[in-house]
């Protein structure tokens, strides 16, 4: 079995080493944690939907046509502090025949990142605008150590890894109701993942590590558009073309005697086609809804075990691909309230939002005739929809405006302070 039986994988990691993947099956690959939220405390506080709305620097990214409604240049900083969890199998029984995951024990590894966010620079002018931005688009690492589940051998599995863009956008208004914008983005990708296995075979403990390493660039567009209905409406569409990232999927040897293996995998990432809508019954008020169709099986697209290919045949092959993310839909609703009689400004937020569940699953049920299979619908069969909500505020000064959210579901909670200075 993948992950059971590791005397058996030399001679057909060999036959094996010019394949090329898309994501591999190591464990910590299954709940990525991809931001597709619009950056800046204000949306975050209006539970991300700010695609209609786009109305200040962070706009370069999550809809750059709304740029031309800036009025003055504009630098924007964000800093983000993100708590979540991940579920894993950590230890129990299964049954292969019929499968059932009954008797296996799961639990959560806490994980934590701090970091800059969101940096932007607008340049308005009286129809055109352009801004340069940086974005991240994923802060993730974790860490857990399982105990034997049945057959499957206990791990120590980590990863962390990171993808940035450097974004340069522009933008132009048609008419009085119509503007467009585009952006071009430099993606930058670090991964560094390693799994430890071991076990006893004959008395003897037998070790060995698969590895994933990358460090590779690509780019990315985006395209949007923005519609003002009238004085209350105003409507947003948008659509984010987001790069495949080239990396190293690797076998190290421990105590076994087979040689090192590197191959090629990808991790392509997801696209997003998304629709905004705003209504603004008073000029204090202001109600935003978002709904953005995410293309996460992108991600999963043709993959298959890169660790244990002992039953390298089509029938094989087959009964491992089932591991995969399905497309979905994200949904956001968002509140804005500012008390526009103060001296400086002062708007309460509030949102919610629908997160689909996105982590790697094994679909169906396995051919109890192939272990590999077996293993990973027993190690990825965990994930669940994550409803969010959040509050925030914002004061607005003459030159600056500071702004604060907190963001929270049942496994991840996000803090966010941003400011835009003004010129």
């Amino acid at each position: 079995m993948k992950k059971l039986l590791p005397l058996a994988i030399g001679a057909a990691l060999l036959a094996a080493a010019s394949s090329a993947f898309a994501i591999t099956d190591e464990e910590g690959n299954a709940s990525l944690q991809f931001n597709f939220s619009a950056p800046g405390a204000r949306s975050l506080a209006m539970g991300g939907a700010f695609i209609g709305l786009a109305d200040d620097a962070t706009a370069a990214f999550s809809n750059p046509a709304g740029l031309v409604q800036l009025a003055a240049p504009e630098v924007s900083l964000e800093f983000r502090a993100n708590d979540f969890s991940t579920e894993y199998a950590h230890s129990g029984t299964f049954t292969a025949d019929p499968f059932s995951t009954a008797g296996v024990n799961y639990r959560e590894a806490d994980s934590d990142t701090r970091s800059p966010s969101f940096l932007s620079v607008v340049l308005p002018q009286e129809d055109w605008a352009v801004a340069f931005y940086r974005h991240e688009f994923l802060n993730y690492e974790t860490a857990f150590r399982t105990e034997a589940i049945s057959s499957i051998y206990p791990f120590d599995a980590a990863i962390d890894v990171s993808i940035y863009s450097y974004g340069l956008s522009g933008a132009f208004k048609l008419n009085d109701r119509w503007s467009f914008g585009a952006s071009l983005n430099a993606y930058q990708m670090d991964l560094d993942s390693n799994t430890r296995r071991f076990t006893t075979v004959a008395d003897t403990l037998v070790r060995y590590s698969t590895q994933q390493h990358g460090d590779d660039g690509a780019f990315g567009f985006g395209l949007g558009a923005q519609y003002h209905i009238n004085d209350q409406w105003q409507a947003g569409l948008v659509y984010r073309r987001a790069p495949k990232f080239k990396y190293t999927a690797s076998i190290v040897p421990g105590t076994q005697t087979f040689p090192r293996l590197d191959k090629q995998a990808y991790l392509d990432t997801p696209d997003l086609l998304g629709l905004g809508l705003v209504y603004r019954p008073t000029d204090a008020f202001t109600l935003a809804f978002d709904v953005s169709h995410v293309q996460y099986s992108q991600l999963t697209d043709d993959v298959i075990s890169n660790f244990n290919l002992n039953d390298d045949t089509a029938a094989g092959r087959a009964a491992l691909e089932p591991l995969l993310t399905k497309d979905d839909y994200e949904i956001r609703l968002g509140a804005e309230y500012t008390f526009t009689e103060m001296e400086v400004p002062l708007s309460l937020r509030a949102g919610v939002w629908r997160d689909p569940e996105h982590t790697v699953r094994f679909n169906g049920l396995p051919n109890p005739a192939f272990g590999d299979a077996v293993a990973n619908a027993v190690l990825f069969s965990h994930g669940d929809d994550e409803m969010h909500a959040s509050l925030g505020f914002g004061w607005a000064f003459e030159k600056f405006q500071l702004d604060a959210a907190f963001d929270t579901s049942e496994r991840n909670q996000t803090l966010s302070i941003s400011g835009v200075l003004r010129f």
